[in-house]
């Protein structure tokens, strides 16, 4: 025991020096870099480290060098590792992940091998309802990169996107994706630009997958037996923008067997100019829709609205709302509404706010027990002190068999208290140290109160950032910690 905890002191004592010596020569006003940048220069090259150390979690660590050269072209390695803390004690119960990549800063293009995540339409027509509305802003070109952190169930793939260079108006790119299992997804699309500084875009996407098989719980168990299986799966996106309108889609199907087939559908509009923007977005899926990876996000059926003024000195306000059923032209249960203003930078006054926020979600998806929930949250400036807070307030009632549900919260009707949840911090900058401190009171109906508190540290130099956390759960008494790093060099 008392060498497990002098190992800890050890590791935390090295980091910290390791970075002291880096920040030694650096001034107040300098943070690091978020992320590499490709250099000018004829060769460079560029090593991160960062990684935390978490009390009884994990411990996580990234080393990521990259080699650039002549020709725009830049080479990465990079190695993810992820095990039970202290990791000399589970030295066999690590994740250690290999990437490499090749880039070509001119076009974009590049080719990876390792764990990767995807953006665009295949993520877009996966595990939708756990993503927000499918707004037009959210409708970006397809691509991958390596994945920053080490998990439990990736297998590397090889991945290749080629994009050519615009030939007048013109402009064309397409990826190709492998595993070891010889599952496969292909993408290609094309854009031109057109008049009045507008512009059009069209992807496809197809993908084969072999599904693992998937066996029953219990005898009686929601989910059925089923044998190893291919998946197929097709999307096609089309997006037209230009100052005063925009439009973008989305169509997928897919096709299982012993699963069967369906479709997925979303499409945004954008309408607006100078300082305003009106959006509506809408999607939905059918029961047996699959997504390019194998998971059943289930039926559903989604609308959404949205406004935004933007002002002067950085002032924004937005307006949005959400409804939700499930199915298409099944009546509407849940719904989520939020109202956000960010108010005008004053910097001559010493205390001011600087946004507030409020959101109110209903759940009615059984008439027996439908869920209401309000927030109301904001963020302050009293000097060198950004205090914040959040109130969460949680509540159902019930309603009769043949009554009309609304997918707005009733707040005439009874309601049963559920949860309080309120949550509040400071931060300050002092120099190049950056200061927070955090507390939250959870109220549970019919529990005792419990009440969860942290501090932090955080030291930024020239060569990255160093933190520290002390967390108390609110649950034993005791103190957890954790120490976070992120150091990085370029030559």
């Amino acid at each position: 025991m008392k060498a497990s905890v002098l190992g800890k002191m050890i590791f935390t004592a090295l980091i910290a020096a390791r970075f002291i010596f880096a920040a030694a020569a650096d001034t107040a006003d300098e943070t690091a870099r978020k992320d590499f940048d490709n250099d000018s220069k004829p060769f460079g090259f560029d090593i991160l480290e960062s990684g935390s150390w978490v009390d009884g979690g994990h411990f996580s660590n990234r080393l990521d060098m990259r080699l650039h050269t002549p020709l725009e072209l830049t080479l990465r390695g990079q190695l993810n590792s992820k095990y039970p803390a202290p990791p000399w004690e589970y030295p066999d119960d690590g994740i250690n992940a290999l990437g490499a990549a090749l880039y070509h800063k001119g076009t974009g293009s590049r080719l990876l091998y390792g764990r990767i995540e995807t953006r665009g339409l295949l993520n877009r027509a996966s595990n939708m309802w756990s993503r927000s509305a499918p707004w037009f802003e959210s409708h970006s070109v397809s691509n991958a990169d390596l994945k920053t952190s080490a998990g439990d169930m990736e297998t590397a793939v090889v991945y290749m996107d080629l994009l050519t260079p615009a030939i007048g108006p013109f402009n064309s790119y397409f990826s190709a994706q492998f595993d070891k299992e010889t599952n496969t997804i292909f993408t290609g699309g094309a854009g031109v630009r057109l008049p009045f500084n507008s512009a059009f875009r069209l992807e496809a996407l197809s993908a084969e997958k072999r599904l693992a098989e998937r066996k029953m719980d219990a005898w009686f168990s929601d989910k059925p037996y089923l044998p190893e299986r291919d998946l197929r799966f097709y999307a096609l996106n089309a997006v037209f923008s230009s100052p005063y309108f925009s439009f973008a889609g989305d169509f997928a199907y897919s096709e299982v067997f012993a699963w069967g087939m369906d479709i997925y559908a979303n499409a945004a509009l954008r309408f607006g100019a100078g300082p305003w923007r009106f959006s509506l977005a809408a999607d939905g899926a059918g029961a047996r829709f699959s997504g390019a990876d194998g998971s059943i996000p289930g039926a559903g059926f989604r609308s959404a609205a949205q406004f935004t003024w933007e002002g002067r000195r950085n002032m924004l306000f937005r307006a949005s709302s959400v409804l939700r059923s499930a199915a298409w032209r099944a009546p509407f249960d849940r719904s989520a509404t939020s109202l956000y203003f960010r108010f005008p930078v004053n910097k001559s006054s010493p205390l001011r706010v600087n946004r507030v926020s409020l959101a109110v979600e209903r759940d009615a998806q059984s008439w027996e027990r439908i869920s209401d929930n309000v927030s109301f949250g904001a963020i302050f400036s009293a000097g060198p002190f950004r205090p914040l807070f959040n109130v969460t307030l949680s509540q159902h009632t019930s309603a009769n068999v043949g009554d009309t549900i609304y997918p707005y919260p009733n707040y005439a009707a009874d309601h049963e208290f559920d949860t309080l949840k309120f949550s509040g911090g400071v931060s300050c900058m002092l120099f190049f140290i950056s200061l927070k401190g955090t507390v939250s009171y959870n109220l549970v109906d019919e529990k005792e109160a419990q009440v969860t508190s942290s501090v932090s540290a955080s030291i930024n130099g020239k060569l990255g950032r160093i933190g520290v956390k002390l967390s108390d759960d609110g649950k034993n008494g005791k103190l957890s910690y954790s120490v976070s790093w992120r150091l990085q060099k370029s030559f």
